[in-house]
């Protein structure tokens, strides 16, 4: 059976940015500035696709650096706890 994008996105919600998993129908948006709109009303929702694309981007980022600081703090940890127990 086959499964609409936004039930598929639902499906991968898990694996997916948050933002677009809440906001579903920016996918549809984006389908149909592909397949229908005009060049004109491409021109006219591009500022809120945009918009769209870079909180999904934000998220990327943010992720990358929380994971950086993670690696950091767990690297320096084993750091320290060899210094302790040479003491």
């Amino acid at each position: 059976m086959a499964s609409r994008m936004p039930e598929k996105i639902e499906l991968l919600k898990d694996y997916l940015p948050a933002f677009l998993v809440k906001n579903k129908s920016l996918y549809g948006i984006l389908s149909k500035g592909i397949h229908e709109l005009t060049e004109e009303e491409c021109r006219k929702y591009f500022p809120i696709v945009r918009n769209g694309i870079e909180f999904i981007l934000d998220e990327h980022l943010v992720e990358e650096e929380r994971m950086r600081k993670i690696r950091a703090t767990e690297v320096a940890i084993t750091q320290v706890t060899t210094k302790l127990k040479q003491s």
